[in-house]
């Protein structure tokens, strides 16, 4: 809490948003392990305690990871992505959040001037707070400090102002060099065994699959799922921090949406597309039939047949198209049955 109250951006917040942010953060503690000082309160929890909207929260927890104050470890998958518990059933995952500070680059901007401290009111009340709570004094919220420059460790006195990673759409498709550094810097704050590696590592071992239409989304998909539809085994990741075995890792994850030829396969993102533009031609060819039969339709009123006739007529063909369809399927279904029957004699 303290790392959000000195931090530069929160300054610059009015009174409200400043109230809210405090919140959605408060509700992160509250509900954190504190061995691994993670959080995972999920949606329904984080609008009740804050009172907002999820439009809000989700806007809040977006800052607070751009700040350096949350990070998120893993993203929340809906019941029908998820993996299967011990009862066989699928359930909502929430999202698992870390709680961090940011380094202390971050309140040192480039000429060695600490940045402006905002918040004070709110300090003294988060203080009162947890104290009220009963907390101990480890997660009392200190007062803030300024980091000066040129420190005993031989820093030099301009510093680089901290800034959160690039930053790119789930489902958009990265066309230039730079752009799949971005997307690669999405990807590594969706999974969290990347993190090891960086950004650059990661857009060269995604490389043509970007360059064959992949996006974000569908690179996270194919870490979690064969081509398929089996699960990849949640343990499967390597428990270490070596760039060159995640590289390793992260490569043969996507070995298995390759070719024999090496070419990459079509994504989620783009079969779902072509099954999208299908459907639209069948729509669209569906459509010029019925335009066709009605004007074939007034072509005869207009040669003098009966509005009688015409819908006679209409509904005799309805009933042996029908028929014929029935037909068709029973020969595919006979058909099929005697593929799978084993042959006698």
């Amino acid at each position: 809490m303290a790392a959000l109250l000195r931090h530069e951006n929160f300054a610059v917040r009015n009174r409200n948003g400043q109230a809210t942010i405090v919140a959605v953060l408060r509700a992160l503690i509250d509900r954190a392990d504190y061995e691994t000082m993670t959080s995972r309160p999920g949606w329904e929890a984080l609008i009740e305690a804050t009172g907002t909207s999820r439009t809000t929260v989700a806007r809040v927890l977006r800052l607070l990871i751009a700040w350096g104050v949350v990070g998120r470890v893993a993203s929340g998958r809906q019941a029908k992505y998820a993996a299967t518990g011990p009862d066989g059933e699928r359930i909502n995952e929430a999202a698992v959040y870390v709680l961090c500070t940011p380094s202390p680059l971050a309140l040192v901007n480039k000429v060695g001037t600490p940045p402006a401290l905002g918040g004070s009111h709110l300090i003294e009340k988060e203080l009162t707070h947890t104290r009220a709570r009963g907390k101990s004094s480890q997660t009392d919220v200190a007062p803030p400090r300024l980091i000066p420059t040129g420190a005993a460790s031989g820093a030099p006195s301009a510093q680089v102002a901290w800034r959160p990673e690039l930053l790119w759409p789930a489902h958009r498709t990265p066309k230039r060099r730079d752009q799949r550094v971005a997307a690669a810097s999405e990807i590594r704050y969706r999974s969290f065994p990347l993190r090891s590696m960086t950004p650059k590592d990661v857009a060269s071992s995604c490389r043509d699959f970007f360059l064959a239409g992949w996006t974000v989304a569908d690179i996270l998909h194919a870490l979690d799922w064969r081509p398929d539809g089996a699960q990849w085994p949640h343990s499967g990741a390597p428990d270490t921090k070596d760039p060159w075995r995640m590289r390793g890792w992260l490569r043969h994850r996507l070995s298995a949406w390759r070719t024999e030829a090496g070419e990459p396969l079509r994504s989620r993102d783009q079969q779902e597309s072509a099954r999208i533009a299908n459907l639209r031609r069948e729509q669209e060819a569906e459509r010029r039939r019925t335009l066709e039969r009605q004007a074939e339709r007034a072509a005869r009123l207009d040669a003098g047949d009966s509005p009688a006739k015409v819908t006679a007529l209409a509904q005799i063909r309805a009933v042996f198209d029908a028929n014929k369809r029935r037909r068709s399927a029973r020969y595919h279904s006979a058909e099929q049955s005697s593929r799978q029957s084993p042959q006698d004699g």
